[in-house]
């Protein structure tokens, strides 16, 4: 119950952070077109996922925060059903080379970011 109760509590920030990170963007972007607020909160969990994957210490010695910080909270802050959602907005609102460019450039810049944390994790932890 413990575990379920960090990944809950993970989740909630998680998903309070990628709410956060939508209206700050939208804010600076206020007639954008593009969802980059949903792209920039995916590529940045991405890539501290990928950090955290470089600390295998953290999650063989301390699961509970591993199940809170990836778990909960980077699983809480990415989405890819709003990845989804946004896609087809594009879309369906006649706007498939946005609705592609959300898709393909999420995907792969999070490949990319995900790499680059692992880049990184691993040369903090060297």
């Amino acid at each position: 119950m413990r575990n379920v109760l960090l990944v809950f509590l993970g989740g909630g920030l998680g998903s309070a952070l990628r709410y956060l990170t939508i209206l700050s963007v939208a804010r600076c972007l206020p007639k954008a077109a593009f969802p980059w607020g949903v792209l920039i909160s995916n590529l940045v969990g991405s890539f501290m996922l990928g950090m955290l994957f470089t600390i295998p210490m953290l999650k063989e010695r301390s699961p509970g925060l591993w199940l809170f910080l990836a778990t909960g909270m980077l699983g809480g802050f990415t989405t890819f059903s709003t990845l989804a959602n946004d896609s087809w907005i594009q879309f369906s609102g006649d706007r498939p080379m946005l609705a592609l460019a959300n898709s393909l450039g999420s995907i792969t810049c999070g490949f990319v970011a995900a790499g680059l944390g692992w880049q990184l994790g691993r040369h903090l932890h060297s």
